[in-house]
């Protein structure tokens, strides 16, 4: 299967967000998150992933009320109405990509501290993330398709890290029906806000299936890294 890139409007991409954040919230409370503390990295994924969500919620929502009625947009000359309308379509898309790129890789870096917390607890952390997932999903017992989801999440996020160009050889990524392209060189031709929004629900899925593993649904407490760090700072 191909995926192209498609316009988005921004009230289109505000309920996409919206209903991203819903379906996170459920997530969280499915998962009886009451009896995990605060520093547990349980609770402390969901809070944060939901927190990533709810500020692109936020973001976007402003471009919906305000934009292009920004005062400092209002300084700008244009010599002709074509030349401003081209402005304001061109900056729209950077912002509206800049919301999108920077939720994946907040919620990749989140996602990957977890699952490295999860890890090292149980003896399994590897340098690589990749090999990591590997040995923690069959260490868990957890769905083998996870498996190949983490090959498409790390690549893709790898390739977005180089400026959305595949550094290396061309590989096929194949999950749940769709095969995915890396072509050395070339831009993702997928990579528009439906896959991210089902990369994003993936790792919420794949999140759940870990914590709600035999061995780990059985642990009352797994702190996070993050304990005992304020933002307090010392001149």
């Amino acid at each position: 299967m191909e995926l192209k890139h498609y316009s988005t409007t921004t009230p289109e991409l505000l309920e996409i967000y919206k209903s991203l954040c819903r379906k996170t919230m459920i997530s969280f409370k499915s998962i009886n998150h009451n009896m995990y503390v605060e520093n547990d990295c349980r609770t402390h994924f969901y809070n944060c992933m939901i927190s990533e969500i709810e500020t692109a919620v936020l973001l976007v929502d402003l471009l919906v009320e305000n934009y292009p009625n920004i005062p400092v947009i209002q300084t700008l000359n244009f010599r002709t109405e074509e030349e401003m309308n081209n402005f304001l379509n061109n900056k729209l898309s950077i912002i509206a990509n800049n919301i999108r790129e920077n939720l994946f890789h907040r919620i990749y870096l989140r996602f990957e501290s977890f699952a490295r917390i999860i890890a090292k607890d149980q003896g399994k952390e590897e340098y690589s993330l990749l090999e990591t997932l590997k040995k923690l999903t069959t260490h868990l017992n957890i769905d083998s398709k996870y498996q190949d989801f983490a090959t498409l999440l790390i690549y893709t996020r790898n390739t977005i890290h180089f400026e959305g160009y595949h550094t290396k050889a061309s590989t096929n990524v194949d999950y749940n029906g769709v095969e995915y392209q890396f072509l050395q060189g070339k831009p993702l031709a997928f990579f528009n806000i439906n896959f991210v929004v089902n990369l994003i629900e993936e790792i919420d899925r794949f999140v759940l299936a870990i914590i709600n593993s035999d061995i780990i649904s059985k642990k009352v407490f797994i702190e996070h890294i993050s304990t005992g760090i304020t933002n307090t700072f010392m001149d």
